[in-house]
């Protein structure tokens, strides 16, 4: 498999650093056996240079945090909201600056200069993710027939009297799968994923939140839910467990 990566770091050295790295990683798991893929690098000096070149088309992206114009938080924000599923490395010279990275779903952190032992370690675990959640399908039965969406491209589910709305992002593209079911249903389906109701109408991905406030969950895509009275605490435990699971890989 090729996955698309990129590096965007306005400091040269690092960006051939980075891909030394990724060229030495890549031959050496292909030469040991059980990977067979292939690295399509392109390198960016700022972040506003990223986000004009389709930055919701990337598998991995390794993000200096400071740079000129659109800082490092700034660019992995804009990224999340035009739906990518990426996963985001943060590269800084300051490790205090890493914890930012839980805002937008980061799997892990560089500090330089970067010790490559740690880059593998971090690889390692990002391919594990990846891998995991591309194997993570789910197969529904709507009115055109059996369709299958993969669980990371759920935003949200929607329950309209008796039907069920599928809310996705495919490729930054809101897509919608009506079935008939019942919301007691599809959260037994997604019992084994990071799933969590914010109110008898909606059942929320996790993974795809932006931001928990005033009583509010705001999701890639730009939109916005309201957290009920009665799911708030469940809802607000769930997301702070799912926080402290899915960032700070070192």
């Amino acid at each position: 498999m090729v996955y698309k990566i990129g590096i965007v770091d306005d400091e040269p050295d690092v960006v051939q650093a980075l891909s030394d790295m990724l060229t030495r990683y890549k031959d050496d798991k292909n030469r040991g056996g059980g990977y067979t893929f292939e690295f399509n690098i392109c390198t960016y000096g700022s972040g506003d240079e990223f986000l004009n070149d389709s930055p919701d088309h990337f598998d991995i992206i390794f993000l200096d945090i400071n740079m000129p114009g659109a800082n490092g938080l700034q660019t992995a924000k804009r990224v999340r909201d035009a739906g990518s599923a990426a996963a985001i490395i943060f590269v800084t010279h300051y490790a205090q600056y890493a914890v930012k990275g839980y805002e937008v779903n980061a799997v892990g952190y560089l500090v330089k200069p970067i010790d490559e032992r740690v880059f593998r370690r971090n690889l390692d675990r990002t391919f594990e993710s990846l891998k995991s959640r591309q194997a993570q399908k789910l197969r529904i039965k709507t009115e055109h027939g059996i369709e299958v969406v993969l669980v990371s491209d759920i935003v949200y589910i929607e329950v309209q009297i008796h039907n069920i709305i599928f809310h996705t992002l495919v490729n930054g593209e809101h897509v919608e799968h009506r079935v008939r079911g019942t919301m007691r249903g599809v959260c037994a389906d997604l019992a084994p994923f990071d799933f969590s109701q914010c109110s008898a109408a909606y059942l929320v991905n996790l993974r795809h939140i932006t931001a928990l406030k005033n009583k509010e969950v705001y999701l890639h895509g730009n939109k916005v839910l309201p957290v009920s009275r009665k799911f708030y605490k469940q809802f607000s435990d769930s997301f702070v467990r799912y926080m402290g699971s899915a960032g700070g890989i070192v």
